[in-house]
Order: C-alpha cells, then sequence, then structure tokens
C-alpha cells in the first residue's frame, strides 16, 4: 500500500515525491519548479506534460492538501525509520532468550538454546557485532551499486519521458532539445512507418516462399505417392512372373510322378525331371548320392511384398523446423555483391557492390567454392544480416566455414585499407576434444552441455554487430558475440 500511495505523490516530470505542488485545469499535478522551467522553455501556447490540454500561467494554482498529505508521509517514513527495535523482538522466539549470535548457514540471529539444538548441528554461527561488521559491507556494496543502477535508470526514464513527449507534438522541440541533446532527432511516427514497410516487405517475401515451398512437398508427395504406385505394379508383375514359373516347375515335377514304367521314368528324369532338380539345388549338395540330401535354394530369396507406405522423410515429423531452415535463405544478401581477397591477397570489388561508409566496423568471412573453404580468399560482408550454414566434418576447411573476421572501425579509413590492416579478431566456433568452444582472438569459452551439432549455422548481424552460431538441425541458439566498444 505504502508503495502505491508513494508513486500517487510522484511527479511525472522529475519522478520525486512532489515538491510545493501545483494543479492544472485539467487536475494534473506537478512540482512548481517541473512546470515554471517547462513554461520558460515553451514558445507560444501551453499545454499539459500529461493530457496535452491548453493553460495559462494563470491557471497554476497551489495544491495545499497534496503538499500536506506529502509532508505527513515523508515524516511517517523517517519516524519509521528511527523507531528502535523493542526488547521483545531481540528475544528468541522459542526460548525467550537473548539472540547473542548469528547462524551464517540461515543468516539469522539465534540464541545460545538454539545453537545447540540439533537444527543448528553443525553451523557456524558469529557474534551479533562482529556479523552486523561484514553484513553492513555487505549492504553498503549492494547499495552502491543500486543508487548506481537508479542514476542510470533515472537518465533513461527522462529521456524516454521526452521522446514521448517529442514525438506527440513539435512544440516541445526546444524544451527536449533544453534537456538533453543526445535525444535522437528522428520522430518516432516516421521511424514506425519505415519499419512498416520494411516489416510488410519481410512478411510478404516470407508468404511467397511458404507458398512455393507449400507447392514444392506437395509436388514432391504426389511424386512420392506416383513412385510408391509404380513399385508396388513393379513388384507385382516380378511375383506373377515368379508364380507362373512354380507353376510350370510343379507341371513338369507332376507329370513324372504320373510315370509308372521304371524306364519310361529315368528317361523323363534324364531329359527334364533332373535338369529342373539341378537348377534349384544349392552347389554344395551336388554331386551327392542321393537326392533326398539335397537342399534347395528357393525362388522367393529377395521377394517380398511391398506395402503403400512412402514417406517423405523429416517432412512428416518436423517439417515447421525444415521449412524454417530453408526459408532463412530467401532473407540472405546476395552473395555477388560482395568485394573478395584472392590467394595472393588482392582486393577485388565488384563494380556493383555498396562500399560501407569510412570509419565503420567491417565483418567478413572466408569463400565457400565447389570444393570447399579455402585460405586467404576472404569476402566482405554487406551492411545489414547475413546467413550461412556450415557442415561440421563435412565441407573441406569446414573450420574456416566457422569463421568471421572483425575488422574495428579506423578514423578515415576505407574499405581497401581496412581489409589490409593487421587490426582484426578472428571469430569462430571451435570443436576439440568432444567439445565445443567459441573463439574470440585468443580467448576461448568453453560452451558448457553443449554437444557437437552436425551442421552449424552463422548468422552476422553488421549494423548491430553481432556474430550468432547456432544448431541449423534444431534451430538452436549456442552462442552470440558482441562486437565492438565494450
Amino acid at each position: 500500500m505504502a508503495s502505491t500511495l508513494s508513486l500517487h505523490l510522484m511527479c511525472p516530470v522529475c519522478l520525486s515525491d512532489f515538491n510545493d505542488p501545483v494543479s492544472l485545469p485539467c487536475q494534473h499535478v506537478f512540482c512548481k519548479q517541473c512546470i515554471t522551467s517547462y513554461l520558460e522553455s515553451i514558445e507560444g501556447a501551453h499545454k499539459c506534460p500529461e493530457c496535452r490540454q491548453n493553460f495559462t500561467r494563470q491557471d497554476v494554482k497551489g495544491n495545499r492538501v497534496l503538499r500536506n498529505v506529502v509532508d505527513a508521509v515523508q515524516q511517517q517514513r523517517k519516524t519509521k525509520q528511527q523507531t528502535p527495535r523493542t526488547a521483545q523482538e531481540l528475544l528468541c522466539s522459542e526460548h525467550e532468550e537473548q539472540l547473542k549470535l548469528f547462524c551464517e548457514n540461515d543468516q539469522r540471529l539465534v540464541c545460545l538454546i538454539c545453537k545447540e539444538g540439533e537444527k543448528h548441528r553443525g553451523h557456524d554461527f558469529k557474534p551479533v557485532k562482529e556479523a552486523m561488521k561484514i553484513s553492513e559491507n555487505v549492504v553498503r556494496k549492494a547499495l552502491r551499486f543500486i543508487v548506481d543502477g537508479n542514476k542510470q535508470v533515472d537518465d533513461m526514464i527522462l529521456i524516454q519521458v521526452l521522446e514521448i513527449t517529442k514525438s506527440k507534438s513539435a512544440n516541445l522541440l526546444n524544451f527536449v532539445y533544453h534537456i538533453s541533446s543526445t535525444i535522437h532527432n528522428v520522430n518516432a511516427q516516421e521511424r514506425a512507418k519505415c519499419l512498416e514497410e520494411k516489416l510488410h516487405a519481410q512478411f510478404n517475401k516470407m508468404h511467397d516462399f511458404l507458398r512455393e515451398k507449400e507447392k514444392e512437398i506437395m509436388r514432391q508427395l504426389q511424386k512420392a505417392a506416383n513412385s510408391a504406385e509404380k513399385s508396388m505394379q513393379q513388384n507385382a508383375s516380378l511375383l506373377t512372373k515368379l508364380q507362373i514359373n512354380g507353376n510350370n516347375q510343379v507341371s513338369v515335377l507332376e507329370s513324372g510322378l504320373t510315370i509308372c514304367q521304371p524306364e519310361t521314368f529315368l528317361q523323363w528324369w534324364s531329359e527334364e525331371g533332373f535338369p529342373l532338380v539341378d537348377k534349384i539345388t544349392l552347389s554344395e549338395n551336388k554331386g551327392k548320392e542321393s537326392a533326398l540330401a539335397s537342399k534347395f535354394k528357393s525362388r522367393l530369396d529377395g521377394a517380398k511384398v511391398i506395402n503403400d507406405h512412402f514417406t517423405l522423410g523429416p517432412y512428416e515429423t518436423d517439417l515447421p523446423l525444415i521449412v524454417w531452415r530453408d526459408m532463412l535463405g530467401p532473407v540472405k544478401h546476395d552473395l555477388s555483391d560482395t568485394s573478395t581477397i584472392d590467394k595472393d591477397l588482392k582486393l577485388a570489388i565488384r563494380k556493383d557492390s555498396h562500399l560501407q561508409s569510412q570509419g565503420e566496423d567491417y565483418f567478413a568471412k572466408f569463400q565457400n567454392f565447389h570444393n570447399g573453404y579455402k585460405d586467404n580468399y576472404v569476402e566482405n560482408i554487406q551492411p545489414g544480416q547475413m546467413y550461412w550454414e556450415v557442415d561440421i566434418g563435412v565441407e573441406p576447411g569446414w573450420e574456416r566455414g566457422l569463421t568471421v573476421r572483425y575488422y574495428p572501425k579506423e578514423k578515415n579509413g576505407s574499405l581497401w585499407q581496412t581489409f589490409f590492416s593487421k587490426y582484426f579478431e578472428n571469430i569462430s566456433l571451435s570443436v576439440k576434444n568432444d567439445r565445443v568452444y567459441a573463439v574470440r582472438g585468443s580467448e576461448e569459452t568453453l560452451i558448457v552441455s553443449q554437444i557437437i551439432p552436425r551442421r552449424v549455422g552463422v548468422y552476422v548481424d553488421s549494423e548491430k554487430r553481432q556474430v550468432v552460431f547456432c544448431n541449423a538441425d534444431k534451430m538452436s541458439l549456442i552462442h552470440t558475440v558482441c562486437c565492438g566498444d565494450e
């Protein structure tokens, strides 16, 4: 409740308790000093910083009731802070003994009886004064940290409030400039419109890709169905031939069994029976005296029934994941618009390549040829975003495929000068001893609990100066490297 009350007693301009509060006709309240500074910085009509309703200097009235409430709340805070603890609070609630020790394990006051109890067996204790000094040091450090953070937050809030106010009314531009020279000059609505157009274009590109991908997968589905049907028909034809062949063999053998005369039977055996039986006898049993000992090879070896099941592979189980990975392709930048350095370190820049401005950061990657990545073949990465994937252990020179070169900005430095500069960092992902490491320059960082991925995606955002490594199969993050000023 106290926290809620404090919010109602906070000036929306300085974000502190009201100091000599004054009211406007719209019932909004501000510190007198805050509204005075506002009036002095604005020319023309004056509008309430909260609701934009017009008012004049004569409309500013003191608010005595609110001032008394603020004074009362502030006095209550001081009284609460200065109120000493009662003797009852300093007694053990269980044993009614004085709390003379501090348990470091449980971080609480205990009495001498508590110390000997089972609950605190094996714990470490300190006298209350000694424990207080230790805790005070911790509190002071935490306080300094929080205060510093609050100052930064206050500055950001002030700038944000001014940004919001600036986007609502051009009349406040002078006030904004008077308060802070760090505020950006781009109108929020114009930026929103540009971003909206850009997002629409990106979504349209993704929609087109998804529609084409759906058609492609449907074609694959129909092709797989036709292929499965064709395979089943061919298999049925093969089984039919085996059936006819078997029926013919049965007819031949049955015809011999109808012969009663030994001579006639042996004649049949020599001409028809034996060739047939010899053809189906296993080679290791041929030549044995007794035909009864013969073992035959089956005509059905390799024959099987093909069911109507066919599969599209991972598309059936991981369709969203695979399509998402494939969809990264349409948003890649055109790789033909690049600058390259060949093996003789001669820089080649295409005529249609858009050079970055002087004094900017540069990123570069090793070129991927049909036979893998090569040493000393480096191409610059254009401003914006770029993504590529590397198969670990498969592509020749795959280690270079996972390497991004970062060239920090140099004052008045051109792209030519930057690429020949010795001042660059290699940012990469390496695999050693079945472990994955993120490498930046000479520093290696072990990626804990990271299994070695089969395929790694590399995403470079030159505007944000970030290099991101991800598992391309699972589309899960592996590591992010932030470049530039730290």
